[in-house]
């Protein structure tokens, strides 16, 4: 396998550090009972920490869609470009619909939060089976465990760890998708690598 564009890699980290980064900051600002149980979303509706939420969401959101793009030379179904776009799309449409302004909002929210999760997931099994390395195994179990402890966590539920849940499957989301800019297999190379061997033949 031949690795992604260089350009892919970095866009794709540099945006992932600002994102955690931003969110870290927002934990520091205000790590309160009602982060723990409305995970990140808080800091959406908590007014100081909604500039560095915005940043985060923002970046990520860019450095997910530039990553899509990167996609076109690279043997990977283009459902799976799609799904990148329709989570940097649903990202920054997350503080549009603060949960915290009614059942309509709330419920868009969540709707958007659902989507969210399970294309991220989605993609993430999609990698574990096409590259079946250690790490990527690694990075697909821990984003698992953190949206399973996030499922647990809604609330009301008695359970408030959604933060930390949260933050755990995005690790495990952003892991994989970092580790698939090392593997990715490249069709030009793959149909040049073709060309050779029909020529040795």
């Amino acid at each position: 396998m031949s690795p992604a564009p260089v350009p892919a890699r970095h866009v794709l980290i540099a945006t992932q550090v600002v994102f955690f980064i931003c969110v870290i900051m927002c934990i520091f600002v205000s790590h309160s009972r009602e982060a723990e149980i409305y995970g990140i979303s808080y800091y959406g509706v908590h007014a100081p920490t909604l500039p560095l939420v915005a940043i985060g969401y923002g970046v990520g959101s860019v450095g997910l869609w530039r990553t899509a793009k990167y996609l076109s030379p690279l043997d990977v179904p283009k459902i799976f470009a799609h799904g990148l776009r329709v989570v940097a799309i649903a990202l920054p449409l997350l503080l549009i619909t603060p949960f915290n302004h009614g059942a309509f909002f709330n419920w868009a929210h969540m709707t958007l939060g659902i989507v969210i999760g399970v294309t991220q997931m989605a993609t993430s099994t999609y990698l574990l089976f096409r590259q079946r390395q250690f790490s990527t195994t690694v990075a697909f179990f821990l984003q698992l465990a953190g949206g399973i402890v996030a499922a647990v966590s809604l609330p009301d539920w008695g359970f408030n760890h959604m933060l930390d849940g949260e933050l755990v499957f995005e690790l495990g989301f952003a892991w994989c998708l970092i580790q698939w800019t090392y593997v990715a297999p490249d069709k030009k190379r793959q149909m040049a690598d073709l060309s050779l061997s029909f020529d040795d033949e």
